[in-house]
């Protein structure tokens, strides 16, 4: 069962937001950060989604050595160093298993090895049910566009996504030159990350009742209560959530007693 954040009420109607305890969450792309190796042209171990370019691919996972052939963290990294001349992308992509109507994170670095201006280096991240980039039934999550005279370090890019598809494909599509240009730079890929996320909870009252809500419609979050931030025995209230407006709603009579609420993912 996932947990969010908590909310405590008290005897006397004092309630205040709690941080929910830190936890790492899972990460839902096996080996995210290429650290299986082994380094090597198509090397992508778990990957289940690898398309190669047309002409002059060249991609895989390589060991770190000396910067700007470096991870983000940890040994290994992959590389997009292919030119086509065709339009095509070398293409690496994982199928995800996740809940419609939940909230993911997903993040990932990139970044470059050399310089990149005037040769076309491109990076295209992309979620949704084809392994490709068709934008009527795909979300572009990143265009990069390199181009500079200089190797870029890492950024991370961050995206909060809404679950419609439970079994989408993220993908990566790169090429570190186009049109007949030649490049020894290559675009840099690491850390990739999709973790479940969870909606603020919100808590006001009225008309002597709790009014619990957060922003999603149709939602699969449940809501959790309990006594004491010291035991386990979190109880799933029967009460669904009703939508009204963009969000899902909760309103119950107040509790005697300290109660303390989270919102999980059954």
């Amino acid at each position: 069962m996932k947990k969010s954040k908590l909310w405590a009420l008290s005897r006397s109607v004092v309630f205040a937001l709690l941080p929910a305890a830190v936890r790492a969450e899972t990460n839902l792309v096996p080996n995210g950060s290429f650290e299986k190796g082994p380094p090597g042209q198509g090397q992508f171990p778990d990957w289940g989604a690898v398309g190669p370019a047309s002409n002059f691919s060249n991609y895989g996972v390589a060991q770190t050595s000396a910067y700007p052939d470096v991870a983000e963290e940890g040994n290994y990294y992959a590389y997009f160093r292919g030119h086509p001349t065709d339009s095509s992308q070398d293409c690496l992509g994982t199928t995800l298993n996740l809940k419609a109507g939940a909230l993911y994170d997903i993040s990932y670095y990139l970044g470059t090895d050399g310089p990149t201006q005037g040769t076309g280096a491109a990076m295209w991240v992309v979620i949704g049910s084809s392994f490709g980039i068709d934008l009527a039934q795909d979300l572009m999550l990143t265009a990069y566009y390199p181009n500079s005279l200089s190797a870029l370090p890492y950024q991370k890019f961050h995206t909060q996504y809404l679950a419609t598809n439970t079994s989408p494909i993220l993908s990566f599509h790169g090429i570190a030159a186009t049109n007949g240009i030649a490049s020894s730079a290559a675009i840099l890929l690491d850390n990739v990350s999709v973790t479940l996320a969870y909606p603020r909870l919100s808590l006001n009252f009225m008309s002597n009742n709790l009014v619990f809500s957060w922003s999603s419609t149709n939602s699969p979050y449940r809501l959790q209560a309990n006594a004491s931030l010291s035991s386990t025995n979190w109880l799933t209230l029967t009460n669904l959530p009703v939508t009204v407006g963009k969000n899902s709603q909760i309103a119950m009579p107040a509790h005697s007693g300290q109660q303390f609420y989270r919102l999980a993912l059954p």
